[in-house]
């Protein structure tokens, strides 16, 4: 594993904590680094499984360190409010758009 690799997986994993305790689902959620190629066209996303009532926050291994904060208060944004659209529904509604920066604003004044 390269050091940039460890680096990453240490803020994914800081993120993690301070998510779980200021901005909390009500459900399993894990967080993955993943190669690029895995997720053509984007820094990452986010997926819910309804069946197991879990989510999952993928993203790109190779961002740097603001696009992979950035990445993971989006994602942190759609689990968060999973639950208000519906699968045919533009996932990008105002609710979300709100809790985005309620989470963009308090990770700005964390220190990573």
């Amino acid at each position: 594993m390269s050091s940039s690799s460890d680096w990453r997986k240490l803020l994914v994993r800081r993120f993690k904590r301070w998510a779980e305790r200021k901005f909390p689902v009500n459900f399993p959620l894990r967080y993955y680094l993943r190669a690029p190629q895995r997720l053509p066209g984007m820094h990452g996303y986010y997926q819910y499984d309804e069946d197991e009532e879990r989510g999952v926050i993928v993203v790109a291994d190779n961002a740097p360190a603001d696009v992979l904060i950035d990445t993971l208060c989006e994602e942190l944004a759609h689990a968060r409010t999973t639950h208000l659209c519906t699968e045919d529904e533009d996932p990008h509604t105002a609710s979300f758009w709100s809790e985005y920066g309620r989470i963009v604003m308090a990770a700005r004044e964390h220190k990573w």
